[in-house]
């Protein structure tokens, strides 16, 4: 649970940086919403138990990480060639 309160501050202090590196900065935000979503899948498959607390946090983490998506930064002109 500590992990996941870090993590979700430190997206929040990510988020107000600007993309310097639009293909680094694209995976980096395509690995978060992986791992998450792979924390939810666990729960959801029954593999660990419901934590309406972690679910929680792990939705919200989502939700910032869905919030700092800008296409035309995240996928500027010849970053398709990376």
């Amino acid at each position: 649970m500590r992990k996941l309160v870090l993590a979700i501050s430190m997206l929040a202090v990510a988020g107000s940086a600007a993309f310097a590196d639009p293909i680094k900065d694209r995976q980096a935000l395509m690995k978060e919403r992986g791992k998450l979503a792979g924390q939810l899948s666990k729960v959801v498959k029954g593999e660990e138990a419901f934590d309406a607390a972690a679910v929680l946090a792990a939705l919200q983490a989502l939700q910032a990480n869905a919030e700092k998506w800008d296409t035309e930064k995240l996928f500027p002109a010849g970053s398709d060639k990376g």
